[in-house]
């Protein structure tokens, strides 16, 4: 079977299934559904970083990544406290833990950004989600990427000349990261007029650039932490994708993005 078809099918099983949580689970339900997701990221992070210096104290990240998930669900406006504690809680587990004082600094670091990287996007997504009456701007978001990526895939493979990035990602070009922007923005200016008619036509375009350009340096970041750790993929666990941290490098950086520019106060966020 063809990458391509893989990948098709792969879509074709996932995003229903996204949809649907997203528009209709209950909050904790749709909590829960995430974790999975975030668990299996964090692991490939913590592979490629057992690849390039000391591993961190796996299991506490993994409850801490829980624990912000719940608290983003249950407690969203108290999710920055929770993060400084899980920052506490991890320099104090690796303090105690590491036998050489010289691992110290570089377990506790590793294990932080892979906090920050493969689970506050997702508490973000869950707050956003907790704290809008209209979710549709987590699915928006959601469409947003995949048509960014889509376009990127296919007119990289049927037009793509100039690499974009050579050293990062051999297989991206300019034409295919030219082609995910004009599809976003096309398609995000129709859908947030079509979802938020009240308002202003200037986000309609501002949002959807955000998401595309933010999307675009999230799979540049993932390519760049596989390259430094010498593999091509962040695993195997995806037909025709790769790894988990292959398929949501996008969302890694634009999530953050959309929490920001949604509770931004000209868009009345609070």
């Amino acid at each position: 079977m063809g990458s391509t078809l893989k990948r098709i099918l792969t879509a074709a099983v996932l995003i229903p299934l996204v949809v649907a949580l997203v528009l209709w689970a209950p909050g904790w339900l749709f909590a829960l559904a995430v974790l999975p997701f975030v668990w299996l990221a964090l692991w490939e992070y913590l592979e490629l970083a057992g690849r390039t210096g000391p591993v961190p104290t796996r299991w506490t990240l993994y409850l801490l990544s829980l624990g912000l998930l719940l608290a983003a669900w249950l407690v969203p406006g108290q999710l920055l406290a929770v993060l400084v504690g899980a920052v506490l809680v991890v320099l104090a587990v690796e303090l105690f833990r590491r036998p050489a004082l010289v691992e110290l600094l570089p377990a506790a670091s590793a294990g932080l950004f892979g906090l920050f990287y493969t689970t506050v996007p997702f508490a973000l997504m869950i707050a956003l989600r907790e704290s809008r009456q209209d979710r549709r701007i987590i699915l928006y978001a959601l469409l947003l990427i995949w048509v960014g990526d889509t376009a990127a895939y296919f007119a990289g493979r049927a037009v793509g000349r100039h690499k974009l990035a050579p050293k990062i990602s051999p297989g991206k070009t300019v034409e295919g990261s030219v082609a995910s922007l004009v599809a976003t923005l096309g398609i995000g200016f129709w859908l947030f007029r079509l979802w938020f008619p009240s308002f202003a036509v200037a986000h309609a375009i501002l949002l959807p650039l955000s998401v595309n350009l933010l999307a675009q340096v999230g799979d540049l970041a993932e390519s760049a932490l596989k390259r430094g750790a010498g593999v091509k993929d962040s695993s195997t666990v995806l037909p025709g994708h790769g790894g988990m941290l292959d398929r949501i490098d996008s969302l890694l950086f634009a999530l953050p993005g959309v929490w920001y520019y949604w509770n931004w106060p000209l868009l009345g966020g609070g």
